[in-house]
């Protein structure tokens, strides 16, 4: 019987002593794994269109400005989930397509978190995928006719998020090609016209698939490495739509990105006898 116990308590403790070396050893891990924050300044400029009925059946089309910084950080230890933030400001004023006359102006601010592992399908060529949350907040103002109508619009999505990124040489430059494209799947949204305010908020969301409500972002970019910092050029396209309300909303963006990208870090000798784990980056 003591033999028993006896065995129980070494057994017991062993385990617990496997769980704490294994508990250190991750911890030690972590702690000696640095992970630095990709960041990407952008400023994005082309053409846009919109058409939003009834309160317009014209569709109005004209130039697009944004801003916007993403951030991207490789989880530590031995995982392979890499966390993204993409936040972006929008600015649109367009005329009639058909006649150059009237006005309307759309501004919109964009918010997306993306949680994605990746796979190295060769040395210098990976693929990241997960799902993402996608925030969308926004008004169009059409300033043509007495009433200058406008509507306020939001939008809560989840969906897929995917990435692929392809490094190589241009001549002795190394370059990193990227192009990612976000589809929400479901969402939740509002949209509601100037005298709706009374009504309330809740009262004008409403859900939606890709049927009713269909969303989509490609992204095509080019970053060219110089050092410790990178130049990005590429282009980015915007697709919202949303025929669920009784205003049915379409707006496309086309736009040329100029931007810089790097890694940022302390760099600190604390930090030279760690090993780097980046999120986007291999050279």
């Amino acid at each position: 019987m003591m033999n028993k116990k006896l065995r129980i308590l070494l057994c017991s403790v062993f385990l617990l002593a496997f769980s704490m070396a294994s508990f250190a050893k991750d911890k030690s891990e972590k702690k000696n794994t640095c992970c630095p924050l990709f960041t990407a300044l952008e400023l994005n400029l082309g053409g846009a269109a919109w058409v939003e009925k009834p309160l317009s059946y014209f569709t109005f089309s004209g130039p697009s400005l944004s801003v916007g910084v993403e951030m991207m950080r490789a989880a530590k230890s031995d995982s392979k989930w890499v966390q993204q933030h993409q936040l972006r400001y929008m600015f649109n004023t367009g005329t009639m397509a058909i006649s150059g006359k009237g006005g309307s102006k759309a501004y919109f601010g964009n918010y997306t978190f993306g949680m994605m592992t990746y796979s190295t399908v060769c040395p210098n060529f990976r693929l990241y995928y997960g799902p993402d949350l996608n925030v969308l907040g926004g008004v169009v103002n059409n300033v043509h006719g007495g009433n200058n109508p406008f509507t306020i619009k939001g939008d809560l999505s989840v969906g897929f998020t995917g990435m692929a990124v392809c490094d190589f040489k241009l001549g002795k430059l190394p370059v990193t090609a990227i192009y990612q494209m976000s589809l929400p799947v479901l969402s939740a949204f509002i949209q509601m016209e100037q005298g709706y305010f009374t009504k309330g908020l809740l009262d004008g969301w409403r859900g939606g698939t890709w049927g009713s409500h269909f969303n989509m972002r490609n992204r095509l970019h080019a970053d060219l490495h110089f050092s410790t910092w990178s130049l990005r050029l590429g282009y980015n396209n915007d697709i919202f739509t949303n025929y669920a309300t009784p205003n049915h909303f379409q707006y496309v963006s086309h736009n040329f990105v100029v931007g810089f990208t790097g890694n940022l870090m302390g760099w600190s000798k604390a930090n030279e006898s760690k090993k780097i784990k980046t999120a986007l980056y291999t050279y």
